[in-house]
């Protein structure tokens, strides 16, 4: 069994020279009731392995809640590596989106060996950093970390990243701010991420999905309780009302994005350097990663535990009494993003429907955004219900 279902995202054209888009989820978002009777340690054990995509973050939240449930402070190693590894975890998902998914996009043969190099390193690091104990349990007692191994394989896909991506250091890309400095990398060096960033300027694809979002803010800790008691908060969340977007450029902040936004907007162009400047970001801050931000204790043995994850902020609520689960919920960024009223539609609501690349447009807004399931995405060019 698995937890994660499709998405099905139907596009007709409007009479105002707009799109209707009927977003519609059959992920089964209180499937995790399974858990319910279930020990802790069966349910930290097996919930990572029901997650294809992003099971480290999944395996983060889920112990923060339980921690939180019980009143068990991990120790700071234990909280280090954890982060550690999701951070690990997010420069894959980055790499496997900007890699292959842009050079898809190009029409250019996949990247595939890079790739595959990539996971080695990923695991190679995962064993440095943990041995064969996982930090993933209730007060877990942690092998010795490797760390020369570890920052000898961070420069390792540093080196990877550097090539493939920007064909320059990291630290000269964070040099640029400008648009003049910007846009002159992108000409000058021959990478997936340049030829696709000049695909988007030459097609006038910058601002594609630029549309008036709103971003998840703090979640305050007694309102996230009261919303997470209301049976469809799950399924379809609002936050005071509105839907909100949880993802890479609602999180991440550079001067060279600040000066994206002043002239694109969150459109296209600017989501897709807020995936590269994060994944850069994690990889230079791997071996000293930022803590996670947590939400308070509201009450006695219930507990939330955040993780954030590649795609977004992930929110795992667990509810314990002698033991074992008596409620278990998960909150993933795909519910928020991928509302019927979310980011995704109001940025696919933006494209105008007469266009012969429209599916090709709507494809790119998709991927910059990234359900961590399958989609199928149809048109309906008479504009009647899809």
């Amino acid at each position: 069994m698995n937890l994660e279902g499709r998405i099905a995202i139907p596009l007709s054209p409007t009479e105002d020279n707009a799109h209707r888009v009927a977003i519609n989820s059959t992920r089964p978002v209180h499937a995790c009731q399974m858990f319910h009777g279930k020990s802790i340690d069966e349910t930290l054990k097996a919930l990572p392995l029901l997650f294809s995509i992003c099971g480290t973050a999944q395996a983060a939240a889920a112990v923060r809640a339980c921690e939180q449930a019980l009143d068990h402070s991990p120790s700071i190693k234990s909280e280090k590596i954890r982060q550690q590894l999701v951070a690990l975890e997010t420069i894959r998902e980055h790499l496997w989106r900007t890699l292959l998914g842009w050079g898809a996009s190009l029409g250019e043969p996949l990247s595939e060996q890079t790739m595959a190099r990539v996971m080695t390193l990923q695991q190679q690091m995962r064993k440095a950093l943990t041995g064969d104990t996982s930090p993933f349990q209730l007060q877990p007692q942690l092998s010795p970390s490797d760390s020369l191994m570890v920052s000898t394989l961070q420069q390792q896909l540093i080196e990877i990243v550097e090539h493939s991506l920007l064909g320059i250091s990291i630290a000269q890309w964070e040099s640029i701010t400008s648009l003049d400095a910007f846009w002159g990398w992108s000409k000058q060096q021959k990478t997936v991420a340049t030829r696709f960033i000049q695909q988007l300027e030459h097609a006038g694809w910058n601002h594609l999905g630029e549309c008036d979002s709103s971003l998840l803010p703090t979640l305050e800790t007694e309102l996230i309780h009261q919303q997470l008691d209301q049976a469809d908060f799950i399924a379809q969340p609002l936050w005071k009302a509105i839907p909100r977007e949880t993802t890479p450029f609602s999180r991440t902040q550079s001067p060279l994005l600040t000066t994206l936004y002043t002239h694109y907007g969150n459109g296209l162009l600017t989501r897709s350097v807020a995936r590269l400047t994060e994944l850069f970001q994690q990889l230079t801050q791997l071996l000293n990663p930022a803590s996670q931000s947590s939400i308070a204790t509201y009450q006695p043995s219930v507990g939330i535990g955040l993780s954030t994850a590649a795609r977004g902020q992930l929110l795992h609520r667990v509810a314990v009494e002698n033991s074992q689960i008596i409620r278990y919920q998960i909150l993933a960024p795909t519910e928020w993003n991928f509302h019927p009223q979310g980011v995704v539609t109001q940025a696919l609501q933006q494209l105008e429907p007469d266009t012969a690349t429209v599916k090709q447009q709507a494809s790119l807004i998709i991927h910059a955004i990234d359900p961590c399931v399958g989609y199928d995405l149809t048109l309906n060019p008479t504009g009647t219900e899809c």
